[in-house]
Parts: C-alpha cells; structure tokens; sequence
C-alpha cells in the first residue's frame, strides 16, 4: 500500500484500460490470490487511479510509475 503505479497490459483486450484509466494510481489495499497466502506470487491491489476511480486489479496488470516492471514479471 502507498505505491504508485501505472496500468499496463501486452493484450489487446485490456487496452481501453490503458487508455480510461488516469496514470498514475496509488494503491490502497493488497490481497492475495490463490492458494498460497503465506507467499504469494499473485496478489489483487485496490488501486486509486488520478481521476479518483477506484477499481481492483491483478498485479500483473501493474508496473512502477517509477520503473518500467509489469507486476512480478521483469
């Protein structure tokens, strides 16, 4: 929580995300997903983007807004 990121995805179907969402967004609230809650390698982030909107998102969906990194992939 506290970080600020941007949206970013290599898939054509999310790029009106790209697009509607406000760059950069500061997440709120992290949670895990799947079976390993202890060390998870994939999490949901709340995310509040600049234009106020709220929306929950998978991390691999989201970089640094001060590096160029999608989620847990370099």
């Amino acid at each position: 929580p506290g970080d600020l990121v941007n949206f970013k995805s290599q898939s054509w179907v999310f790029r009106h995300a790209e697009r509607d969402y406000k760059n950069p967004g500061v997440i709120l609230m992290v949670k895990a997903v799947g079976d390993d809650v202890i060390l998870p390698r994939k999490y949901s982030a709340e995310v509040m983007w600049a234009d106020g909107r709220i929306t929950w998102e998978h991390n691999s969906y989201l970089c640094s807004a001060e590096e160029s990194t999608y989620g847990d992939r370099k």
